[in-house]
């Protein structure tokens, strides 16, 4: 038994399951469509603070314990399948890149339907930002039932309850699970490019500390 996922991380992801189920509820009506913006609002919101503290955490939920890796994924993907995958620690391949998909997914939906609802700002393409708000929505609902399909799948795999561990911090299944390995997961480029967007959220925090 191990406490893995801060209060921040845990906070963060039952508020955005809370913003995105009620953002994909409102989506069709139009009565709700302030709703449906404060709540996208929210989850846009939740998603930068997330980015944010993945640069400047430390433990499982910053992002140099669990960066992407698509060959580790795959593999991992196919062990699990077979009932033959280890246990991590964090998150383990598979999922970290599911996890980079939803951020990424769940900003390109922000931020179009930001541009939806601001009707000719920045630019006047209301079709093409429909088409990008709509596919991107849908897209980011898939990712989230591969991510629910995935947990369900090592809860059984490896007997531990994620959705529990969620919402504890804790897991139950690390005696013999794996520790990232960021030298045998990632390239060096990789680690840059992490280093890079790193440095201006230290320097914000920086800032914030002094006053």
């Amino acid at each position: 038994m191990r406490y893995v996922w801060d209060p921040f991380v845990r906070i963060f992801h039952w508020s955005l399951v809370i913003a995105f189920g009620v953002a994909f509820y409102t989506h069709e009506s139009e009565w709700d469509r302030i709703t449906h913006t404060k709540a996208g609002y929210v989850a846009g919101g939740l998603i930068i603070s997330r980015i944010c503290w993945g640069f400047l955490c430390t433990g499982y939920a910053k992002f140099k314990s669990f960066p992407p890796n698509l060959e580790g994924a795959v593999r991992y993907a196919w062990m699990a399948l077979q009932g033959r995958a280890k246990p991590f620690v964090g998150h383990n391949p598979a999922g970290s890149l599911v996890i980079y998909l939803l951020l990424t997914m769940g900003l390109l939906t922000v931020g179009s339907g930001f541009l939806v609802f601001n009707d000719g700002w920045l630019f006047n393409a209301p079709d093409l930002l429909h088409s990008i708000h709509f596919y991107s929505a849908w897209t980011w609902l898939g990712l989230v039932c591969i991510h629910v399909l995935g947990v369900i799948t090592e809860s059984i795999v490896h007997k531990d309850n994620l959705i529990y561990a969620m919402i504890t911090g804790v897991k139950h299944d690390v005696a013999e699970a794996e520790e990232p390995k960021d030298d045998e997961m990632v390239s060096r480029e990789t680690h840059r490019v992490f280093a890079i967007f790193g440095v201006p959220c230290r320097l914000v925090l920086r800032l914030f500390s002094k006053k």
